[in-house]
């Protein structure tokens, strides 16, 4: 019982702490869209999957080798992988213990029905 106490008062000491958005937009960032930006997004993706698909007990090849060496390219033109916009990425955990993944962007909607709508990555599409 003295643990639930103990967990509930850093609970709410947490939620104290915490700071409330600000409504002041967020700072625009410039995102690099290029050749060099889908190679590594792309590399990127694919390295993040296979990672998944081991975890589900999957045999797969290391994807490391090519995320490197996209990295590496990106570095040798002076970009900063930070530059490239990296879609969202999710474990998606299915029935029988599997998982599976998917990635995407979060865009604004502009019909202004939904706040955001869900636009899938396809690879070598930008």
């Amino acid at each position: 019982m003295r643990c639930w106490v103990s967990a509930l008062l850093l609970l709410a000491v947490a939620g104290c702490s915490a700071t409330a958005p600000s409504n002041h937009p967020a700072p625009i960032t410039r995102v690099i869209s290029g050749e060099r930006c889908d190679v590594f997004v792309e590399a990127w993706v694919g390295h993040f999957q296979a990672n998944v698909a081991k975890l589900d007990g999957q045999q797969t090849a290391s994807l490391s080798h090519e995320l490197k060496q996209a990295r590496q390219a990106l570095s040798a033109s002076g970009q900063d992988e930070a530059s490239c916009q990296l879609p969202l990425c999710i474990i998606q955990p299915k029935e029988g213990g599997r998982l599976d993944s998917y990635c995407g962007y979060r865009v604004a909607d502009p019909s202004g029905d939904e706040l955001y709508r869900w636009v899938p990555w396809v690879p070598g599409r930008r």
